[in-house]
């Protein structure tokens, strides 16, 4: 019986001894693959930027390429174990295909960034609006794009939602058109009126010239004339516009005596009534 175990301890201790080697350098392959992997991916990413001039695209390349380094790495340290290629290959086609049945939304999130990066509609510095949700593109990744709200909150939006949506690419153009509506009353001087905001908005930094500034009466409404202002800004401006020109309007109209209007009701009594009808208020 002693024997027969001697035995058994001498066989695995030369298995040991034969397996060990392969069991380090598989070890040592997967360390240095590792980081090697991690080396390559960011400068295949620096070179796709450089050649591309995205940022986002690179990103997502680097995620890409290291995943496919890293399965690579793998493959490499088991076969240096005595796992033959076409069963990991095997192995792994059949792993992939019972991860893509449970894993669908997720495969979808995949295709979605790569519809995404391959199709360009935005890229990282975007300010869009998805599905009501606007924000500037902080990244897009492998199964998520992330977004940072002008309030400074970040929000998580799976790819496949987003490809699914409408998108509005804010920043795509490097201008924006806006239309400013301003109500003065009917006694104000409508050409002073206009001539304030033609002088405004040519001396404003902000504005751009070309296309010209376009001033008009958009409508006569029931209580005030509406004047157009219709100008374009650079888009990074369009806010800080948005919020500072109606100030400067408000400010110079209250110091030529512009009036601008606000909802009142006029009650006008007859007199040769107001005789017979007070009396009645006045219970007599």
């Amino acid at each position: 019986m002693e024997a027969r175990i001697m035995l058994i301890l001498d066989k695995m201790l030369d298995w040991l001894v034969d397996f060990l080697p392969n069991l380090i350098s598989a070890i040592l392959i997967l360390i240095v693959g590792f980081y090697l992997a991690k080396i390559l991916s960011k400068y295949l990413s620096k070179a796709v930027i450089k050649a591309t001039k995205d940022e986002t695209f690179g990103s997502f390349f680097k995620n890409v390429a290291f995943v496919a380094l890293l399965i690579l790495v793998i493959i490499t340290a088991l076969s240096n174990l005595g796992v033959k290629t076409t069963s990991i290959i095997a192995v792994l086609g059949t792993a992939g295909l019972a991860i893509a049945l449970s894993l669908k939304d997720s495969l979808s999130n995949l295709a979605g960034g790569i519809i995404l990066v391959v199709l360009r509609h935005f890229k990282k510095g975007d300010l869009i609006n998805v599905a009501g949700i606007m924000g500037i593109v902080e990244s897009i990744n492998l199964f998520h794009t992330k977004l940072i709200t002008p309030d400074n909150q970040v929000v998580i939006l799976p790819n496949s939602s987003i490809v699914a949506a409408p998108i509005t690419n804010i920043y795509a153009n490097r201008t924006r058109r806006m239309d400013l509506i301003f109500g003065i009353s009917y006694t104000s001087d409508l050409q002073k009126a206009k001539t304030i905001l033609e002088e405004i908005f040519k001396e404003d930094a902000i504005v751009l010239q070309e296309p010209p500034t376009v001033v008009g009466v958009n409508n006569l409404g029931a209580s005030s004339v509406d004047l157009l202002v219709r100008f374009w800004v650079k888009s990074e401006d369009y806010f800080s516009a948005k919020i500072n020109l109606p100030q400067k309007v408000k400010l110079a109209f209250d110091k030529q005596g512009i009036e601008i209007p606000y909802n009142k009701l006029d009650i006008n009594i007859n007199n040769a009534q107001s005789s017979q009808v007070l009396p009645l208020l006045k219970g007599e």
